[in-house]
């Protein structure tokens, strides 16, 4: 079962408890993309992922191998 919480900012928040699980997961999700680009900003929001996530798997892995030395 989950719980869906709506902030005074405007921000949604999904919540959900498994009794079994010994850890935490964070999920962001923004309403945009290409479904709310006009013809001037088309492919904007593909760029910018690709941007932001750009080395991600490198960086990922070297924090994880810290953590689990840790």
């Amino acid at each position: 079962m989950y719980q869906v919480l709506n902030l005074s900012n405007g921000i949604r928040v999904a919540l959900e408890f498994i009794p079994y699980v010994n850890s935490v997961s964070v999920g962001v999700w923004v309403k945009s993309g290409s479904r709310y680009e006009n013809e001037d900003i088309n492919g904007i929001s593909h760029f910018i992922e690709h941007m932001m996530f750009k080395g991600t798997k490198i960086e990922l892995l070297s924090r994880l191998q810290r953590i689990s030395r840790d």
